[in-house]
């Protein structure tokens, strides 16, 4: 007994050290790194929608001007204006501007938001006053880009002031307006207001649209509607296919610079955003683009690695000396575990025991031949295997009984309905209705053959459909056409297996017992739907109904109505409790039956049949 244990003792001690110095080598070794790639790949996701939304956002900002600009060439006070308007006088040309300033304040809802708007000719600048000018108007980049757009708007990325206009001696950092970010469009104003269009002459010269914006106009759109916090974290670029930096929070450049061309370079941006990692200056970064698709400028934002793992370095240096303190724990405590690792083996196998107990019988321990229990467990396996074995054998025995009990019930469908049928055929023959009886003896032959040669438990829903429709001739010429009968079963129901004559027993109740008291205006509704795996037939009539004891003595098989008990249980048998027959009815008010089967035949008693 002394060697067991100590042989025991060894395998555990072994097992305990080798266990934690593979843990802690691979936490040592792949830790830092698996943790890296993970957080790089959430954040390629994560900040790819941000600044998707980001260029979302100043595209609806900015695209106010785009439609602005198309309404201004319609406006007729603007047309008025430039059309009767003496270039000679300066008074006149100065109430211009005022004018000008008050309709574009009209068109553009957060005038206040932009540093200044201008309508400019090559003598004149109407709008903003004491803002900034425009020497040398038709020679800047601004005007000559508009021209060539040929009345489509243009973006102009952050310019210097000074440069753009040519002007020396003046320093832009000392001037409001020395960074600008301008969108420029040549209007073409016109005047349908007499219902045609009216435009300038020739010799009117049409104005150019320019809407100034200051950098830090951008930063206030991103602080304004940023809900992610994500500004704290990283660096936002707009930037312009050029690399031209229109605004960006990275001090270490200035707007109207140009951003080294790596972070663009072979990169076509789509609107939906894109995200990927790039080195610059040795460190590594996330970068995220996407393309606005009212300037064509490249919306960035770039985050460094080492910010997002920074706190996780620190917690993998923490989680290595905890570990390296639990191995010791663990290494001292395990001179009192051993005391109790045999019962703890033991303990183990009572789980298996447990589980077999409920119900799990095929259970494997894996155990070494030498092991001092491995007899037990083998025990512990043989009976599992024949507890399955038994239930096995135990299973088949009950289907076969099952399937004798479903034929019997079948079988006891066949001599009710014959027997109903004949007295309506007798009925028929006082009558003196021949053909009529012919019609139905004919339609009784091929009911009563599809009764004999299709012995099976299931048929399909057309074959049973066909029957009914010809029960339903038989028992209409028997009522004197005192009932109507609408069907409503989708076609791609009826390739389905169902029981054998399922719908009679319903059908037949509904003519027999729900309509004695009706000499005329009956109505049969026979129809189907389906509900994910399950189909529900409905045979609803408009007779007398019945009180809910009547309704539990029929499915109780406490009366007369024993076909429709005897479907109610053939169904049971077949699918299980989940399905079967229920009963809606009031009397004076009609009766529903529902039917619900699955849609498929269960296999095993597919196999049976």
């Amino acid at each position: 007994m002394i060697r067991s244990h100590l042989k025991l003792r060894t395998q555990i001690l072994l097992t305990t050290f080798l266990t934690i110095g593979i843990l802690l080598g691979i936490v040592t070794i792949t830790l830092y790194d698996n943790t890296q790639r993970t957080i790089e790949n959430e954040a390629l996701a994560s900040f790819a929608e941000n600044v998707q939304k980001t260029s979302d956002i100043l595209d609806v900002q900015l695209d106010i001007i785009r439609e602005a600009s198309e309404k201004l060439n319609l406006d007729t006070r603007l047309f008025e204006l430039f059309k009767n308007l003496d270039v000679s006088d300066e008074l006149a040309l100065k109430r211009a501007s005022q004018e000008v300033t008050s309709i574009l304040r009209d068109f553009i809802p957060w005038y206040s938001d932009i540093y200044s708007a201008h309508l400019v000719t090559s003598t004149y600048r109407f709008g903003a006053e004491g803002l900034n000018y425009y020497p040398d108007f038709s020679e800047s980049e601004i005007a000559q880009k508009a021209y060539e757009a040929g009345g489509r708007c243009v973006w102009i990325p952050t310019y210097s002031y000074t440069k753009m206009y040519h002007i020396e001696n003046i320093d832009d950092a000392n001037l409001p307006y020395g960074k600008l970010f301008s969108v420029a469009r040549y209007l073409n104003l016109n005047d349908i207001s007499s219902g045609r269009v009216d435009r300038l002459s020739s010799y009117t010269e049409n104005p150019v649209l320019v809407v100034n914006f200051q950098p830090q106009y951008m930063k206030r759109v991103l602080t304004k509607y940023n809900t992610n916090g994500i500004l704290e974290d990283a660096e936002y670029y707009i930037l312009d296919d050029d690399c031209t930096i229109v605004y960006c929070t990275d001090e270490d450049y200035e707007a109207g610079a140009k951003y080294p061309e790596t972070l663009l370079k072979n990169r076509q941006f789509g609107e939906n955003g894109e995200s990927f990692v790039m080195k610059e200056n040795g460190r590594k970064y996330i970068c995220s683009c996407s393309k606005s698709t009212v300037t064509d400028w490249n919306v960035v934002m770039k985050i460094p690695v080492s910010g997002l793992i920074g706190g996780i370095q620190r917690r993998y240096m923490l989680s290595l000396v905890v570990a390296f303190g639990v191995m010791v724990v663990v290494l001292a405590a395990m001179s009192v575990l051993l005391a109790n690792s045999i019962n703890q083996k033991i303990y183990s196998v009572v789980g298996v025991i447990k589980r077999i107990g409920e119900g799990e019988f095929r259970q494997k321990i894996d155990y070494n031949e030498k092991d001092e229990f491995s007899f037990f467990y083998k025990k512990i396996e043989k009976m599992g295997d024949a507890i399955v074995s038994l239930i096995h054998e135990n299973y088949e025995v009950k289907l076969m009984q099952k399937d004798t009990e479903i034929k019997a019930l079948n079988a006891q469908l066949n001599p009710h309905f014959i027997y109903n049928t004949l007295n309506i055929i007798n009925w028929t023959c006082l009558d003196g209705d021949m053909q009529a009886t012919s019609k139905m003896l004919v339609y009784l032959s091929r009911m009563l053959q599809y009764s004999c040669y299709h012995s099976g438990i299931y048929e399909t829903l057309k074959d049973d459909m066909e029957w009914m429709e010809r029960y339903l001739y038989i028992m209409k010429i028997r009522y004197a056409d005192k009932f109507d009968v609408k069907v409503d079963i989708p076609e791609e129901l009826l390739t389905m297996k169902v029981p054998k004559l399922f719908l009679q027993p319903f059908v037949e109740n509904a003519l027999v017992h729900g309509f004695k008291n009706l000499q005329e205006d009956g109505m049969l509704e026979i129809s189907a739907e389906c509900e994910g795996n399950t189909v529900i037939f409905y045979v609803e009539d408009n007779g007398c109904g019945m009180t809910e004891d009547k309704i539990h003595e029929i499915l109780e098989n406490d009366s007369e109505s024993i076909g429709t008990a005897n479907v109610n249980q053939r169904i049971k048998i077949i699918y299980g409790k989940e399905y079967g027959v229920e009963y809606h009815s009031q009397l004076n008010d009609g009766t529903m039956v529902i039917i619900r089967i699955p849609r498929t035949v269960p296999a095993e008693m597919e196999k049976s049949e």
